[in-house]
């Protein structure tokens, strides 16, 4: 049986098969359990800052991958042997930031799920050297992005930094729906907002309707 929601599926698809992985906050261990069952990768770390949350992980993986991971109580990545490739999902853009900032290491491929402030997370794995190879939006009843980057420099636009390169090159369904649902609450707002308030709300408006022209 399947145990994957559609947004974890969308997760592990973006997953690049490796010798090593990690899940960082990882619940109930359904990633790296897809992980080590698609040979995508021969060693996963689960790690979570509460010992009772991992134990559901660890009860999990033990079950058909005893041998092929361990479970790590830690704060982010603090304590966690060198991987290929990372998994942050799930939490806040500012936590996923701090973690990444307070790494005892960092990975050659990031996979990241911020549940808010995904501009940040841009511009942080940016500053801490790394590329997008990835980065949209998705829907699985709520919108979430996914930001797949991997050790490498590249120039990036405000705008790219803000919405994500591949939102606005393609302007998929999720995201222009996202879009959509922020004009429609500046239209409401427009409609009480003193004229200095109007001038800022009119401003972005007409940017919100040209990105998703």
């Amino acid at each position: 049986m399947n145990k994957l929601t559609l947004r974890l599926n969308t997760i592990v698809n973006a997953l690049s098969g490796c010798d090593t992985f990690a899940d960082v906050g990882c619940d109930h261990g359904y990633v790296a359990e897809a992980m080590l069952d698609a040979k995508k990768c021969n060693f996963a770390y689960v790690t979570d800052v509460s010992a009772v949350c991992l134990k559901k992980a660890e009860k999990l993986l033990k079950e058909n991958h005893a041998g092929s991971f361990e479970a790590i109580v830690t704060d982010g990545l603090k304590n966690v042997p060198r991987v290929d490739q990372v998994l942050i999902a799930g939490m806040g853009g500012e936590l996923i930031c701090d973690i990444l900032k307070n790494a005892d290491f960092l990975p050659q491929r990031l996979v990241l799920q911020p549940m808010k402030n995904a501009d940040k997370v841009r511009k942080t794995a940016i500053e801490l050297g790394y590329k997008m190879i990835k980065d949209y939006t998705f829907k699985d009843v709520k919108y979430y992005d996914l930001i797949v980057c991997e050790k490498g420099e590249e120039s990036y636009l405000a705008d790219e930094i803000e919405f994500g390169r591949d939102n606005l090159k393609e302007k998929g369904e999720a995201f222009k729906e996202v879009i959509s649902k922020k004009l429609a609450i500046i239209s409401e707002a427009l409609k009480i907002a003193g004229e200095d308030e109007k001038q800022k709300l009119e401003k972005l408006k007409k940017k919100y309707e040209e990105i998703i022209l």
